[in-house]
């Protein structure tokens, strides 16, 4: 196993501190300092504790819910306009926590969902500035544990809501807001002094390239590249019981909304690895799939990355010991994905953290591994789906779901006069 991480390590990798030295040679994005306030909402915390309000810890975390969105928009678009929504149908008597109670009043003890306006007005000024779509991720790690819970199977998102909704699911952005900086072994938990960021402030940086999914690693087994069931991903919960949390102690999270680009080759991403500031290896990013051009294509590709990491990553990055994910597009030209930091919970994908560190490597010619026939591929590095939504049989959490949407749709269609 590798050495644990150095703090300074890990914090030279966050999205917002490398993105304006790269800008040039990344993708379109936009960076928005997030409220403490949508931080304890992403917890399953009271977003507005008050003395009026639950005490934490009371009743554990809250439900999953939505934001209240103040712009008067459809948290969701319709997929199909000709068929009918099925919310439509069964919000008349609706307590489902995901979507909020029908009443809108918590006179029975329900509490009602958090609003963010200014944040929210931000994230979709952002994303319409984007061209209309964006990926989402936090300072380290894009939610893509949680595409289950998007329409269309991606972390592709048009509005505020799809972004909530994907960044609360998500074990790799619990990872990055709870173990990232206490894995590292230098790591000293400061005093609370709860000082997040107004929201609604934020950066858009332009430029120009392809995006596949940056941050996409979370701990090596949760956050990051793993997916929600993956065996490693044991993330160490932090303690809510004393004031010092995660949320209340000064540290600043961003949101990054990097600008989604449809159609894009996963055969066209690959993952760097430098040491002592030498470039040592090169894996494809996907290790769960085998692609016939890959083999031949590398050939092409491997001293084109080389001449990228001379040019520009190792002249501005500054640490000894990292990862780097870059795209190289149809045309030859290589775009950064990601920095990520070496070992930890960086998944070193076809090798493994014993074969990179040995003394010998970087002396020879570089290794630049792909999968080279069907069979050979690495799988359970990630499910990017619960275990229980697999299991479609008699009795499986989806039969059991599906049976009572059933039976709910049914009785309120009858209560219509409808015929279902």
């Amino acid at each position: 196993e590798p050495a644990e991480m150095l703090l300074e390590e890990l914090l030279r990798c966050q999205i917002q501190e490398w993105h304006p030295a790269f800008r040039r040679h990344t993708v379109p994005t936009a960076i928005i300092p997030l409220p403490a306030a949508f931080l304890r909402y992403l917890a399953g915390r009271p977003a507005y504790p008050g003395p009026d309000g639950p005490e934490e810890g009371d009743q554990g975390p809250l439900p999953f819910v939505l934001p209240t969105l103040t712009s008067g928009r459809a948290p969701f678009p319709p997929l199909q306009g000709h068929f009918p929504d099925p919310v439509s149908l069964l919000d008349r008597d609706n307590t489902d926590p995901l979507f909020g109670s029908g009443s809108g009043s918590d006179d029975e003890g329900g509490l009602l969902p958090p609003a963010f306006p200014e944040l929210e007005a931000a994230v979709d000024d952002a994303i319409a500035g984007l061209g209309g779509a964006a990926l989402p991720k936090l300072n380290w790690s894009a939610p893509k544990d949680a595409v289950f819970m998007a329409a269309d199977g991606t972390v592709r998102c048009t509005c505020f809501a799809e972004v909530a909704m994907l960044l609360r699911a998500s074990d790799c952005v619990a990872h990055d807001l709870v173990s990232a900086r206490p894995s590292c072994q230098d790591f000293v938990r400061a005093k609370p002094v709860r000082r997040n960021a107004t929201e609604g402030s934020r950066e858009t940086a332009n430029g120009a390239g392809v995006l596949s999914d940056p941050g996409e690693n979370c701990s090596e087994g949760g956050a990051r590249g793993g997916g929600t069931n993956a065996p490693e991903e044991d993330a160490e919960q932090e303690s809510s019981d004393d004031d010092e949390t995660w949320v209340d102690d000064g540290f600043q999270y961003y949101l990054a909304l990097r600008k989604w680009y449809p159609g894009l080759r996963p055969e066209s991403e690959f993952r760097c690895f430098v040491r002592g500031r030498k470039l040592v290896g090169v894996s494809q990013r996907d290790p769960s799939a085998y692609y016939p051009s890959l083999p031949g294509w590398s050939a092409e590709v491997q001293p084109k990355i080389e001449d990228f990491f001379e040019e520009f990553i190792e002249p501005q990055f500054g640490s000894e010991n990292y990862t780097f994910d870059v795209y190289v597009r149809a045309d030859g030209r290589v775009k950064l994905i990601d920095f990520n930091p070496w070992g930890g919970y960086t998944l070193p994908l076809l090798f493994t953290w014993e074969e990179l560190e040995e003394e010998q490597r970087g002396e020879n010619e570089l290794e630049f591994r792909v999968v080279m026939q069907q069979g050979a591929v690495r799988p359970g590095l990630m499910t990017a789906i619960p275990y229980d939504m697999l299991d479609w049989g008699d009795g499986s959490g989806w039969d059991v779901f599906l049976k009572k949407a059933g039976n709910e749709l049914d009785r309120q269609m009858a209560s219509l006069g409808v015929d279902s």
